[in-house]
This record gives structure tokens, sequence and C-alpha cells, in this order.
């Protein structure tokens, strides 16, 4: 599996992925580790591809890098 694209260079982050699937369990992921503040996945209308979701918090990169290990 491929690690989602977060970034958090803005106000708001966004993390992009192929696959939904993916960012669901990223979802989950963030709800573990007490990450709340996010939307739902939905298709990237800006790229024309792939999946899309929004980081209404900052999350840190421990939490992200430890996804999927």
């Amino acid at each position: 599996m491929s690690a989602p694209e977060v970034d958090q260079s803005g106000e708001i982050g966004h993390v992009h992925h192929p696959q939904r699937q993916v960012l669901l369990d990223f979802m989950k992921h963030l709800k573990e580790n007490g990450i709340l503040r996010f939307s739902y996945p939905m298709p990237d209308q800006e790229r024309g591809a792939g999946w899309m979701m929004f980081l209404y918090e900052r999350v840190s990169d421990d939490i992200i890098n430890s996804f999927g290990a």
C-alpha cells in the first residue's frame, strides 16, 4: 500500500491518494490517535483523479509516518 500524500503547508491541510479505501483507513488511524477534525474522503476534483480529504487540525509527523507501519 502506498502512503497517502499529506500537505499541511496551508491553514487547512489536505491528504490525497488514488484509492478511497486508503483514506478511510487513514481516517481510522487518525481517530485511534485522537485526531477528530477532518473531512470524509471525496473525489479529488482539482487533480481530476483519485481521492482527497481535509485536515482541520495539525497532525504530527509521527502519527502520519506511523500509518501502515
